[in-house]
């Protein structure tokens, strides 16, 4: 099958799959400290943590009186990275990206957020980024971290209605049904200056951007944890917050209700060793536990595929992930020279569609997307 027949037939099936099924949302890639162990990362003894996304009203959020069938139109940028224009697939669009930068053991960023009325990424002035399903609303937060505040912006007119918070703002996570807004809490700069043990996060503010009511709640940083930055991310069902682990196996992940008391993990989501986890259908799971990246039947435990990739990042649909892929296929290992782009894979692994072109080391000097449920 070549390129143009397999992709008339990929909108096809999406096209039957226009409307959004329960829960699917949540269950679309939309955190970012939850980036697994990778080869490069163990080698310089760093996580890559993918944010999660936000929305957000200029005065007000108004529930829409019915769901709407959500656009699976492919778009592809296989010759830039980062990427000039709309990359999206199946109900995932990459939503916004983030160039990172190294100079004296410090990490910098600037952020790039897609504009609707171009088509493109736009260069935004904010230290931190979080857009909310549909791509119509995002939250920001002003630098430097951690910021005292949380602005709401309106994707189309590009204002940004600020909410005052009782505790500083680090990290941000919206929840599936883009109604709330969880903030992760931070004492410093999560980012910058931090050493294993010494704590930077402090608990977690949940934020109703409508009313502006936002209840803090403590919740320490986990000494275990090498990375400054651990913000919290939101169970599928939205009922749930959860910390990530430092485990290499399940539970991967800590959960805990809203007001910060701990509770039981739901079915399979402390199993999760893969950023993309489960399928929306909640029949498959991405995960690295074999050792290889593998695609495995959460019912049975059995796996279905192995995947030559070097992420598994978000499932464009119950059939499709999209994946990190390394230039030189599996052979990723040895000389550090090797470059990574973002595609289009079929949970078998036998068809690929780039999306994006090819970024060099996956952690330093490079970007880092946002990828949101649209």
């Amino acid at each position: 099958m070549n390129t143009e027949t397999y992709v008339r037939k990929v909108l096809d099936e999406w096209s039957d799959e226009a409307r959004v099924p329960p829960g699917l949302a949540d269950r679309a890639l939309k955190r970012r400290t939850e980036g697994r162990f990778t080869k490069a990362v163990l080698a310089v003894g760093m996580v890559a943590l993918l944010v999660g996304a936000g929305v957000a009203v200029d005065t007000r959020l108004t529930p829409d009186p019915a769901p709407r069938p959500v656009d699976t139109s492919l778009h592809t940028d296989p010759a830039d990275a980062p990427p000039k224009r709309l990359v999206a697939a199946g109900t995932i669009a990459l939503s916004a990206y983030r160039t990172l930068s190294y100079s004296g053991g410090e990490q910098s960023s600037v952020w790039y957020l897609y504009d609707p009325a171009s088509g493109g990424y736009e260069k935004v002035p904010w230290a931190w980024v979080a857009v909310a399903p549909g791509l119509r609303q995002a939250a920001v937060l002003d630098g430097p971290l951690p910021s005292a505040h949380v602005g709401i912006l309106d994707m189309k007119t590009r204002r940004v209605r600020w909410i005052g918070l009782r505790a500083a703002a680090g990290g941000l996570a919206w929840s599936p049904d883009g109604k709330r807004l969880l903030v992760t809490t931070y004492a410093t700069d999560p980012d910058k200056n931090y050493r294993k043990g010494t704590g930077a996060r402090t608990g977690f503010i949940v934020v109703d951007p409508v009313s502006a009511e936002a209840h803090f709640h403590g919740l320490l940083f986990d000494r275990a944890n090498p990375n400054g930055r651990q913000d919290l991310g939101w169970s599928r069902d939205g009922r749930l917050v959860y910390a990530p682990s430092m485990n290499f196996f399940p539970p991967t992940r800590l959960f805990y209700d809203l007001n910060g008391a701990p509770r039981p993990a739901p079915a399979h989501e402390a199993d999760q060793m893969e950023v993309a986890g489960i399928s929306p259908d909640g029949r498959l799971m991405a995960t690295h536990a074999r050792m290889d990246l593998s695609v495995d039947d959460t019912a049975t435990g059995r796996q279905v595929s192995a995947l030559p990739v070097w992420q598994m990042v978000a499932w464009a649909d119950n059939s499709h992930l999209i994946v990190l892929m390394c230039d030189r296929g599996d052979k990723c290992g040895g000389p550090r020279t090797f470059s990574f782009r973002y595609a289009l894979m079929s949970v078998d692994g036998r068809t690929t569609i780039p999306l994006t072109g090819y970024k060099p080391n996956a952690y330093v000097n490079s970007w880092q997307p946002e990828f949101t449920h649209r």
